[in-house]
């Protein structure tokens, strides 16, 4: 509802204070409705907190009656063990193939001094993981 102050017959000073202490005070209660909202907001979220908290605090826990809680954790601890052991497997087979190429290598810096057989140089090729004696 806007006040007209035109119609009063009032000095043009006095109609502008009039008209500037009007919008400050519809400022001033716009202010303190959203101040006046804000704390009924605040109460009732503190209400209802002190409320669920004296709820829980209240409340008598029992056990589980139904099976809808259970974890099915039997599954979950057999593909453990799976994993773990197929991971153990694999751990056997890698150190069986370094075990089988470190003999290999043994095997041809033993085998790399050459023989000298039938007037013949021989020394070892590694090819294929096998020693093949190659002839020049």
């Amino acid at each position: 509802a806007v006040v007209s102050t035109q119609s009063t017959g009032e000095p043009a000073a006095k109609r502008h204070n009039s008209k500037y202490r009007y919008d400050q005070l519809i400022q001033e209660s716009r202010a303190l409705n959203a101040a006046l909202q804000k704390y009924h907001r605040q109460h009732n979220e503190r209400e209802k907190e002190e409320r669920e908290r004296s709820e829980l605090l209240d409340r008598q826990f029992t056990a589980n009656d139904n099976s809808d809680t259970i974890l099915a954790l039997d599954a979950a601890l057999s593909f453990n063990d799976k994993v773990t052991h197929s991971d153990r497997g694999l751990d056997r087979l890698l150190d069986t193939g370094t075990q089988a190429l470190t003999q290999l290598r043994e095997q041809r810096s033993t085998l790399a001094v050459s023989y000298c057989f039938g007037g013949k140089h021989f020394s070892p090729v590694l090819s294929n993981h096998l020693i093949i004696l190659w002839c020049y």
